[in-house]
């Protein structure tokens, strides 16, 4: 559902190109998860400019006051920045969770002071299968600490990603979907209304869709 929230996230997103679209074969975007498609939506552009940045850090903290948590945790490395920022802002604790253990040193997967028993409210910038965000909600049940919930600025609604955090029992908080994106770019003639029906289409079955 579309909401004010949805419509100045996808603004500020919009209105510095971070939303890339090319429908030319193969290709050109490649998430983490291996899925290839004709759009990536590029959250960390975000982080350069403090006037968006802080707008979105609010729309963290505004989902973050309705949920009981202890600590902060952010995925790495996307997920850092807008953890520290929320931290920041509610004056909580920060960790933020490796995709394993480093190599070196104390040989650490969560870094930062992690008491056992913590209930860590997770904070990652986006969710295509949501792999990366599970592997950190699974090292931090490892050393004793619960995570419940998980606050991300976009999510591309993927049906793996429904079904992988409700398996693993933790609760998805988007500031902005795929769909809510794509119904206000193409209000506002960011995409073409072929795009955005090419775009659905390649959403519903990302591995065999067909241009």
């Amino acid at each position: 559902m579309i909401t004010h929230s949805s419509v100045q996230i996808a603004n500020a997103l919009l209105g510095i190109n971070a939303v890339s679209i090319n429908f030319n074969k193969p290709f050109l975007y490649t998430f983490v998860s291996g899925i290839k498609g004709p759009m990536y939506c590029d959250n960390r552009r975000l982080l350069s400019h403090p006037k968006k940045r802080r707008m979105l850090v609010n729309e963290f903290v505004k989902v973050a006051k309705k949920l009981k948590f202890d600590v902060v945790g952010g995925v790495s490395t996307g997920g850092i920045p807008w953890a520290a920022l929320v931290a920041e802002k509610l004056n909580k604790p920060m960790i933020y969770i490796r995709p394993e253990p480093k190599g070196y040193g104390r040989k650490r997967q969560i870094e930062g002071d992690f008491k056992k028993g913590s209930k860590i409210l997770l904070i990652e910038d986006l969710i295509s299968t949501g792999s990366s965000a599970i592997s950190a909600i699974r090292a931090i049940r490892k050393n004793n600490g619960s995570v419940s919930d998980c606050i991300f600025i976009f999510t591309y609604e993927f049906d793996i990603s429904k079904k992988n955090f409700s398996k693993i029992k933790c609760k998805m908080h988007p500031l902005l979907t795929f769909s809510d994106l794509v119904q206000i770019a193409t209000k506002q003639g960011y995409l073409k209304k072929n795009e955005s029906i090419k775009l659905i289409k390649w959403n519903e079955d990302p591995k065999h869709y067909k241009n």
